[in-house]
């Protein structure tokens, strides 16, 4: 009878809200909800191809850093400021956002977009969100040159991403909501 009370007891420490307990309880209900129900759902019923969560800070910009790594290399590689500046996420994206990509025809895609492929190079299995800084057409078949923002130049693997790579064009960005995935990130990197 001892072993039931206390089971009862814990069971209502747990869905009571006033606990430790009850808030990680109530977040790893969040998080399989989402992650199960609710993302399975928006890829379903909506024209969203893709939901990722920022966990490098290339694409971050921050004075005066960004003043060499972005707009110091935009202009060295003839880019017009004013073109610049009327980009998607021309001041960058924030660490720990989600970002939320439609799938689009190459034809949908230019320079100064930010997309999100996919990339198996030296080891680096993972989803990078980058910005378009070249697209070149050889017969028939799309290819882009990504840069991050931060980033001082593009990376060997950012050379020629070829189309059937590209999982989406990020088309909003929703702040905080990828700490959760950007702090398990950052523990197996061991940083």
């Amino acid at each position: 009878m001892k072993d039931k009370s206390k089971y009862r007891s814990f069971i209502l420490k747990l869905v009571g809200g006033d606990s430790v307990y009850s808030i990680i309880f109530y977040l790893v209900v969040f998080y399989i909800a989402f992650v199960y129900i609710l993302l399975p759902s928006v890829y379903a019923f909506t024209p969203v191809s893709y939901i990722s969560a920022v966990v490098s800070g290339s694409m971050v910009h921050q004075e005066p850093q960004i003043n060499s790594t972005y707009y110091g290399w935009l202009k060295v590689h003839g880019f017009n400021m004013s073109t610049v500046n009327s980009w998607p996420f021309f001041n960058g994206i924030p660490v720990g956002s989600i970002a939320v990509a439609y799938k689009a025809l190459p034809s949908q895609i230019r320079v100064g977009d930010v997309i999100i492929y996919h990339i198996n190079y030296e080891g680096l299995n993972e989803d990078v969100i980058h910005r378009v800084v070249n697209e070149t057409e050889i017969n028939g078949t799309y290819y882009y040159t990504t840069k991050g923002d931060a980033n001082p130049f593009s990376l060997p693997f950012e050379y020629n991403v070829p189309y059937s790579h590209l999982v989406g064009k990020v088309e909003y960005v929703i702040p905080y909501l990828g700490y959760p995935k950007y702090v398990m990130y950052s523990i197996s990197q061991g940083v």
